[in-house]
């Protein structure tokens, strides 16, 4: 939810200069949280984001340090920082206050035309890199996620793939794979048009996001085919959970205006004990190879895999 007013922390030991620094800021609509000690400027820090930070220098262990302490804080690492100062300021201070992430020094007495525009500046630079950060985030998201779906694409999910298979040899824990392809996909493409496999595309995305539980991985890998990665699931687990997926796609009432279609998928399953023994392109081939079995033997239904047993090393080679 959007602030109805800028926040800013004030970090100094002198309470009258701080009474100062409310009354001024009030006046400008601009929200001022106080801290005289070090554990009161972090704990207000913690519960909370702020627009801009005014440290005072002459803090009792330092206001450079404690702004150091301030800006590792989550909330705290982009907020900009202007030092107080009780002495005039030289070059030496100046170049400290830069090593340090500020921004501006102010000498007291305050000045208010000075300060006011310091805060301003401040709050402006705290915008802009915020809707930065959101932009990113959105960008981070569009080259994450199929745009059609909304599911992870291609891409993200052989990278979370590679990222869950590394925990499952870390963890000594089994993992399975459905590999899900929609059944006769060109012929609904080629009866109803291109609109009505999208809506098919949307719609058996929203299946899956049903059955799965949010440990699981969803994305579509390509046209038709979707996967499905179940962490810390085994064989028998791994066999119903594909089973359910395939029954409730069949039961599902797929639309497109007034049309209702049928749809149906294979489903090939992967059961993965020993995460250290695979990597991502082993297992794709061989889930890939159960897709395509159950597509050969009649397809709707779902076909079983097994990684292929290591070889026990020849003792003679020691």
């Amino acid at each position: 939810m959007p602030k109805d007013r800028t926040r800013i922390l004030v970090v100094d030991s002198d309470e009258q200069a701080n009474q100062e620094i409310q009354e001024l800021c009030a006046l400008y609509n601009y929200e001022v949280v106080c801290a005289t000690t070090e554990e009161q400027a972090l704990n207000c820090a913690k519960e909370d984001g702020f627009d801009g930070l005014l440290v005072a220098v002459a803090m009792p262990n330092g206001g450079f340090r404690l702004s150091e302490q301030l800006r590792q804080l989550p909330e705290m690492t982009d907020t900009p920082v202007i030092y107080v100062t009780n002495d005039p300021y030289d070059h030496m201070l100046l170049m400290e206050a830069q090593y340090y992430g500020g921004l501006f020094v102010h000498e007291k007495p305050y000045n208010e035309v000075t300060l006011l525009a310091q805060l301003s500046s401040v709050v402006r630079i705290k915008t802009l890199q915020d809707e930065l950060k959101a932009r990113m985030s959105e960008l981070d998201l569009l080259a994450a996620t199929d745009s059609l779906t909304g599911l992870y694409n291609r891409r993200m999910f052989f990278k979370r793939m590679e990222e869950e298979l590394a925990r499952a040899s870390r963890m000594q824990t089994p993992l399975c794979l459905a590999y899900i392809d929609i059944d006769y996909f060109k012929d609904i493409n080629d009866t109803h048009g291109h609109l009505a496999g999208d809506a098919v595309l949307i719609q058996l995305s929203r299946v899956l996001n049903h059955v799965v539980r949010k440990a699981d991985v969803v994305g579509r890998i390509g046209g038709e085919e979707f996967a499905v990665l179940l962490p810390d699931v085994d064989s028998n687990l791994g066999c119903e959970v594909a089973e359910r997926i395939r029954s409730r796609v069949q039961a599902a009432r797929f639309t497109y205006g007034d049309l209702t279609i049928r749809v149906t998928v294979s489903i090939g399953v992967l059961h993965v004990p020993d995460a250290a023994s695979a990597d991502v392109d082993m297992i794709m081939r061989i889930v890939d190879e159960g897709m395509y079995s159950a597509k050969r033997g009649g397809r709707n239904r779902v076909v079983t895999r097994e990684m292929p047993r290591q070889q026990p090393r020849d003792a003679s080679l020691h």
